[in-house]
């Protein structure tokens, strides 16, 4: 097998080259094992590849071939140093790979303080000497807001929270500073090594839960209000109720009380059929005297009543019979019939029905005396009015050509 000295010259300077960095690498893989670890004997491995390496160097490179001096490795097979190149990589790439991940779990100073910088929080801690020995970037940044420089002892914080500057506002223990994020601070006693004077500080960002209250007092402040709005409402509703209540009985006792008298009145003028008219009479004082309004009845019911006071109600058209239309159209034509009687003079009511698509046109005229000037709605056509408004009808009154009533309903049914 050839010797070393019978390589080619290219090779008699590369091997060397090769050997003098493995031999860096070994030496500092080495002094970083020995600065790092508390266990000597890993770095044991390192320390015989130099020396195997530095020796190999030093053979090599201080041997002359051709005066014989120190040329026991020269004359050495080549392979023998191949085999230590290649087993020092192999030993290097095992071992520096190894070393990464120790370092990467190992719980070291540098590695405590990565983790804490890492936090969403900021925390520190003192010694019982009050002095900062570990401040994560967070609560650094922090101090520099509240104090105006890095933590140096606990005092400082300490007096920072108890009197901050004009740029930072306290509300509760929470501390809103200039960029709107609201922090809340804490100060506890932790035991190390039996010591229980050594003090943890933190900060916690509650920028969301500070936020969130504060809507939530504005919303229960606005719920104050519409409760108060509602309460009134409902103290409203209530007089409404008792007005329409009233309003009804009003329109009850018109409308009962008009016919009854333009029933006397006719009595008074005429003597036939007196005693029909008394029996009309005898009804409209029993449901005056009851305590219930009766139901409106029906179109033809206002016919028979209008025919016995002398007046012929004429329809045209047709309305779903139990329908709110009919029902308005009847307290409308009830209320024309008095008014033809008292205020018209007349003889006839004209009732016209029109379906448009989901609307009725309803037009009440009568052949009494023309009205001089537009109509004064009195109680009964107010209500009526409300009435129909109320379900989503119209009203309108008319003095030309004649008095014309104008009402228009949804044809829809609509709850009553």
């Amino acid at each position: 097998m050839s010797a070393f000295s019978s390589l080619h010259v290219f090779w008699q300077t590369a091997i060397p080259m090769i050997l003098f960095c493995e031999a860096v690498l070994e030496l500092g893989l080495f002094l970083y094992q020995i600065l790092r670890s508390k266990k000597p004997l890993r770095s044991l491995p390192c320390a015989v590849g130099f020396v195997v390496l530095i020796t190999m160097l030093y053979a090599v490179t201080q041997g002359d071939p051709c005066d014989g001096k120190n040329a026991f490795l020269l004359g050495a097979p080549w392979i023998i140093f191949a085999v230590i190149i290649v087993s020092a990589a192999i030993h290097f790439s095992v071992a520096l790979p190894r070393e990464y991940r120790h370092r990467k779990n190992e719980l070291s100073p540098s590695s405590i303080k990565e983790a804490t910088d890492k936090l969403p929080m900021g925390i520190g801690f003192a010694d019982p000497d009050g002095r900062i020995i570990l401040c994560n970037n967070l609560l650094r940044r922090l101090s520099f807001t509240l104090c105006g420089h890095e933590l140096q002892v606990s005092e400082d914080l300490e007096r920072a929270l108890a009197h901050p500057n004009q740029t930072v506002s306290v509300k509760d223990d929470c501390y809103i500073l200039p960029d709107g994020t609201v922090w809340q601070f804490r100060t506890q006693n932790i035991t190390v090594d039996g010591d229980n004077r050594w003090q943890q500080m933190t900060a916690h960002n509650v920028t969301e839960l500070y936020n969130g209250n504060v809507r939530q007092s504005q919303i229960n402040s606005e719920l104050k209000k519409v409760n108060s709005q509602l309460q009134k409402m409902y103290e409203r509703m209530a007089d409404d109720i008792k007005e329409k209540e009233s309003l009804d009985l009003k329109i009850h006792i018109h409308d009962t009380i008009g016919r009854s008298l333009l029933t006397i009145r006719d009595i008074i003028e005429s003597g036939e059929d007196t005693d029909k008219k008394l029996n009309v009479l005898q009804d409209a004082v029993a449901v005056l005297t009851s305590d219930r309004v009766v139901p409106h009845g029906t179109m033809d019911e206002v016919k028979q009543t209008a025919q016995a006071l002398g007046v012929t109600v004429l329809t045209e058209g047709y309305l779903p019979p139990d329908s709110t239309a009919e029902e308005l159209t009847v307290a409308a034509a009830k209320e024309c019939v008095t008014n033809c009687i008292k205020h018209a003079c007349g003889t006839k009511v004209f009732i016209r029905i029109a379906e448009h698509g989901e609307l009725y046109d309803i037009t009440i005229t009568n052949n009494g005396k023309i009205p001089i000037g537009p109509i004064k709605e009195g109680s009964g056509l107010t209500s009526l009015r409300r009435r129909i408004e109320s379900f989503g009808g119209e009203m309108h009154t008319a003095y030309k050509p004649r008095f014309a009533l104008l009402i228009t309903l949804e044809s829809k049914e609509t709850e009553l």
